[in-house]
């Protein structure tokens, strides 16, 4: 049977058709960019690498003591004093709840903004630093997260206010560390060499240079589970790993940072 439509009516239902395929276009738009949206919304890569330290601290019963996330970010624009403390006041509009201390030095200016969480029993600090060598100052700054042991909830309640102090304090790109420190017993007979290399196959790495010591370990190493990587001359790299037992029976201490360890063990 054909249908044959009057010339108002044919009208009619092609604007019919046309609108409703802009509608589909807009909402299919509107999928893809909430896609895009949430994507921008997750956490960067840091979380990512933090969390997976801790579950290979979990899974090799290491007891988790501290972990620390630092974001370090160059800062061009200060030339004189007067820069400084006009960068100053703007961090402290934006960290408010840190406490602020500036000391001004004949070849230094620092300021320090300090906070303790005492509910998710972490640390804060942000620190603007300008050294001024021969007329040419040299500004960054450094904003570093602590948290001690282990909790999931607290624990992804701190990384998400990193993150989004991170991208308060600055729009740049900024460099990401990461390190966790713990410890376990000594009752592994085969010694700190084969913790070591446990851990090492744990993060799929591959040992760039290794340091092996009676009492003490230091590896650098390189995985490709995560992209942030440092050049070395023997290749590059972005996993450290350093043990080190105190005395017979007593705790081994292990430390894990990415892409180094910035702690000092």
């Amino acid at each position: 049977m054909r249908m044959v439509l009057s010339g108002e009516t044919g009208k009619k239902m092609v604007q019919r058709v046309i609108s409703l395929i802009f509608i589909l276009v807009i909402c299919f738009t509107g999928v893809i960019l909430g896609n895009e949206r949430s994507r921008a919304q997750l956490p960067n890569e840091i979380s990512t690498e933090i969390l997976e330290i801790a579950q290979v601290f979990q899974e090799k019963k290491i007891n988790i003591r501290e972990w620390k996330l630092y974001g370090r970010n160059d800062v061009y624009k200060i030339r004189d004093l007067v820069g400084f403390q006009k960068e100053v006041n703007g961090l402290k509009q934006k960290m408010g709840h840190l406490n602020w201390t500036v000391e001004v030095e004949e070849d230094q200016w620092k300021a320090i903004g300090t906070h303790y969480n005492d509910s998710l029993k972490q640390e804060e600090s942000l620190q603007l630093i300008t050294t001024h060598i021969n007329s040419a100052p040299t500004s960054y700054l450094l904003y570093e997260v602590t948290g001690y042991g282990w909790e999931n909830t607290s624990a992804m309640e701190i990384l998400k206010d990193f993150h989004s102090n991170l991208t308060n304090i600055s729009q740049e790109n900024i460099e990401i560390f990461s390190c966790m420190t713990g410890d376990f017993s000594d009752k592994i007979e085969d010694g700190l060499q084969n913790t070591t290399n446990i851990l090492l196959d744990a993060f799929s790495a591959s040992v760039i240079e290794e340091l092996n010591e009676d009492t003490f370990v230091s590896v650098s190493a390189y995985t490709e589970l995560w992209n942030n990587v440092l050049p070395t001359h023997h290749g590059k790299m972005n996993l450290q790993i350093g043990l080190r037992k105190q005395g017979l029976g007593d705790k081994t201490t292990v430390i894990v940072g990415t892409p180094i360890i910035t702690v000092e063990y």
